[in-house]
């Protein structure tokens, strides 16, 4: 148990049950960790890799500089270290590869970089104690001295003086804490992975490699493909910063995702997944075909799309909300991570301020949910009205998103 005391309960230390291990609550363990404040994190999957966790992600500014908040610096640098190579062009299609919209992507300038989605995730276990898979938390309850009790699926409870929903878009601790919250459905998307081969490579036309880049069917069917190369070999950044770390080896690839017309198929297994993926680009550039032809047919996965409406305060003093818990977003601007990082990093700092006893408890978490309601629903926002930023159009014109550019409706 972490030395910390909070004067909320005469002297007791401080203890935070986090409901989710992924990227925003192991964030935010991180962060206690570091300041001395005792926290169990409970997460439903059986083991880290019991099923995809996705592929690249893009830590903007904020995104990073929440993580280099959280992270003991040794893997912070770990996580540079096996950072993916920075796209250097933004580029939007028609399914023949013709650029209607193009600019250069100039190098970062807000210390944000590309990682490996479960890279990352291993990054962030590392290290840290406390960490409970094969425990879903299906609710809580008030005790009578003002803490919380978190009850799993597995019939076992903890009690703490905080209870932190880090459960995702179903998360069931918002279920209980905010009963008529609600989504918005905005579809599913395929995703895919193909390993990249010293021909697929040389094969694949420039302006997929090392982009960001959409490409656009007239249909409305959409897809786009990420490069995934680590700045440093996987092996060398773990000799040089974290020799105690284990990584998941990495293969380089492109990543890919598609926007396929119909409802979600019920029942489909990775391969048929990847045989409907294979359909849709039929009629697209031989390089586009090619990319999906050679993919991992049994890593393909679908990911259906929701966007969080606005919800107010609520009056639990006991339990709150982090990442997509609370404020599901659209993935078209890349800011899910990002937000849920920094709330993982806000929390963390008010966390360990009360643990200090520089504020009450009570006052930090809803300091916590004033700034975190604020930006949040308004990357919510953006993310429904402004999904990508507007690139430049080839050969001038008018900035801005044209209707071919944003797919079905």
């Amino acid at each position: 148990m972490s030395d910390i005391m909070t004067p909320a309960r005469g002297g007791s230390p401080l203890h935070v049950i986090i409901a989710g291990g992924g990227l925003g609550g192991l964030c935010l363990a991180q962060s206690l960790h570091r300041s001395g404040v005792s926290a169990a994190v409970h997460e439903r999957d059986d083991s880290a890799h019991s099923r995809d966790q996705g592929y690249r992600i893009s830590l903007k500014g904020t995104g990073a500089q929440a993580l280099r908040a959280c992270l003991p610096p040794h893997l912070y640098q770990l996580a540079q270290a096996t950072a993916i190579r920075q796209a250097r062009l933004m580029s939007f299609m028609d399914d023949q590869l013709v650029p209607r919209f193009a600019k250069d992507i100039p190098p970062a300038t807000d210390g944000g970089f590309g990682v490996n989605r479960r890279t990352l995730r291993e990054i962030l276990l590392a290290e840290l104690p406390g960490v409970r898979f094969g425990r879903a938390c299906r609710g809580y309850a008030a005790t009578a001295d003002g803490r919380v009790e978190a009850r799993f699926d597995d019939g076992s409870t903890e009690t703490g003086d905080l209870l932190v929903g880090a459960d995702g878009t179903g998360s069931a601790v918002r279920a209980q804490l905010l009963p008529d919250a609600g989504h918005d459905d905005l579809g599913w998307a395929l995703y895919g992975r193909t390993p990249l081969t010293p021909e697929l490579l040389a094969a694949t036309p420039d302006v997929l490699v090392d982009s960001f880049n959409r490409v656009v069917a007239a249909d409305g069917s959409a897809f786009a493909v990420a490069t995934c190369r680590p700045v440093t070999p996987y092996a060398e950044a773990v000799a040089r910063f974290a020799p105690q770390v284990r990584l998941t080896p990495i293969q380089d690839c492109f990543s890919w995702t598609m926007t396929v017309h119909g409802p979600l198929p019920r029942g489909v297994d990775a391969a048929g997944l990847h045989a409907l993926a294979t359909r849709t680009v039929a009629g697209f550039h031989p390089a586009v075909r090619r990319i999906v032809a050679e993919a991992d047919a049994a890593a393909t996965f679908p990911v259906v799309l929701s966007s969080a409406r606005p919800v107010g305060f609520w009056r639990e003093p006991a339990v709150t909300l982090l990442g997509d818990a609370v404020h599901t977003m659209s993935p078209g601007r890349g800011d899910g991570a990002n937000i849920a990082l920094r709330d993982a990093s806000l929390l963390g700092a008010l966390l360990s301020d009360a643990a200090r006893g520089a504020m009450p408890l009570l006052r930090a978490k809803q300091e916590y949910e004033a700034q975190m309601l604020d930006y949040g629903f308004a990357a919510v926002e953006q993310s429904r009205t402004a999904p990508f930023a507007p690139p430049r159009p080839v050969g001038g014109g008018a900035l801005g998103l044209p209707p071919f550019l944003r797919g079905p409706a």
